[in-house]
């Protein structure tokens, strides 16, 4: 089994003593609460800089593609003992939700072993006990791992990294505490076609959107737009292809070493596929198969649509250069295209007028990623087609005026020439083809 990345962990140090709000109650010991944890129980990494969570990246991408394909199963499931997939479950004051998240795991078909690792931030509700008493029901295949201090939605991502290096499994899932799976074919169904088409880095699915003040449910994820089974980092980095955390199912190729980018505090389930889609495509079955929830304490349905599309230009931002110069003609068409879309989404009536910081901030990062593009483009087949198109349109509207500006006497000469003399009408017809 891959060990664990040696680090130096002060996170608790950095807070002041929690406030009534926050505060947990002194947890017992584990033995009385009967948790059985597999691993150590890893504390979220101390807020890391950008610099720090650059240099690991890279040098922890470096290290993976070096052995995949050919040696990831190996490096994964080496053990006997690790299940076949690690199920993470985030959970934050989640008491409402919880047990339909965990029964929706629990009722899953499958002739594979899981554990189910329950990553708490610490929650002043019932959430803990709640998991508690099912990881007593369960004790082979629950696993808590609980915050002893809140880490704070806002650094969410800092609670989330602890998750993923106790993902044992050869495949993983993530579904946060108040989301659910609706099918109990879904895992059955996702490592399945995994293990039968090596091509394909994750497997997803259709989700439904649910409101808890009544609404009927809706369509959420993937864009009806899209319309297509297979995605390719181009459309995860584009975001044509999106798929929500609930629905995707990973091949662990990092295993219990995952790449500190994921402590970003823009990591969310569109910069995580962008980093997975570096080693294979992802495949979408066509079948509704989990839910995401809206209410009015969710990290997400809270916020407004300005600052979720703030939020996704900043995971541009910082994905660009964690997954390398390489993606660079693809981050800077993508960023184009959602600057583009959030500065003129009120006049199609599909957003809100932006704030004037906003509009400077979206209309700065269209500049600079057309410039960009205009460097990068051209390293890539579809930037070179571009170009060449580019230069061969220029060509022809110089021609067309040309042609506009000579008198019809030139012209009338000119084509009785080429009755006279048929190799002059071959070759302006070998040049209009060029153009």
């Amino acid at each position: 089994m891959a060990s664990l990345p040696k680090q130096s962990y002060h996170f608790l140090e950095q807070y002041e003593m929690p406030t009534a709000e926050h505060a947990c109650s002194q947890p017992e010991s584990r033995k009385q609460l009967g948790m059985t944890n597999p691993l150590d129980n890893p504390l979220p990494l101390e807020s890391p800089t950008f610099f720090d969570l650059f240099t690991q990246t890279r040098s922890r991408m470096r290290e993976v593609r070096s052995e995949y394909p050919a040696r990831w199963r190996d490096v994964v499931s080496g053990t006997p003992a690790n299940p076949k997939v690690s199920i993470m479950v985030i959970t934050y004051n989640h008491e409402h939700y919880i047990r339909q998240a965990i029964d929706s795991i629990l009722m899953q078909e499958r002739d594979f072993e899981i554990e189910i690792n329950v990553i708490d931030d610490c929650s002043t509700d019932n959430t803990q006990k709640i998991v508690r008493d099912y990881q007593q029901r369960h004790p082979g295949i629950i696993n808590c791992y609980f915050n002893e201090r809140n880490v704070g939605h806002i650094a969410t991502q800092l609670n989330t990294f602890r998750g993923f290096q106790t993902l044992r499994g050869e495949y993983f899932a993530l579904l946060e505490g108040d989301d659910y799976w609706t099918a109990p074919v879904k895992l059955k169904e996702q490592v399945e076609f995994l293990e039968d088409h090596s091509e394909y880095v994750a497997c997803a699915h259709n989700t439904l959107k649910v409101f808890d003040d009544g609404r009927p449910s809706e369509h959420f994820l993937p864009f009806k737009a899209f319309r297509r089974e297979r995605a390719t980092i181009a459309d995860l980095v584009t975001m044509a292809g999106t798929y929500h955390l609930s629905s995707i199912v990973y091949r662990n190729i990092f295993a219990l070493n995952p790449p500190q980018c994921l402590a970003s505090q823009y990591s969310c389930e569109v910069t995580i596929n962008m980093l997975y889609g570096q080693f294979g495509d992802f495949y979408c079955i066509d079948k509704y198969m989990s839910a995401y929830r809206v209410h009015d304490n969710g990290v997400f349905s809270s916020r407004t649509i300005e600052d979720i599309w703030l939020f996704h230009l900043g995971g541009y931002r910082h994905f660009a250069l964690f997954l390398g110069w390489h993606y660079w003609a693809l981050f800077s068409r993508a960023v184009m295209g959602f600057s583009r879309y959030a500065l003129l989404a009120h006049r199609r009536g599909v957003g809100p007028r932006l704030t004037m910081k906003s509009k400077l901030i979206f209309g700065s990062h269209l500049l600079i990623s057309g410039m960009l593009y205009s460097i990068t483009g051209v390293s890539t087949n579809r930037g070179r087609q571009y170009a060449r198109w580019h230069i061969r349109s220029i060509l022809s509207g110089i021609y067309r005026r040309l042609l506009s500006m000579l008198p019809d006497q030139i012209i009338h000469r000119y084509l009785a020439a080429e009755l006279r003399m048929p190799f002059i009408r071959r070759f302006r017809l070998a040049c209009k083809r060029l153009f």
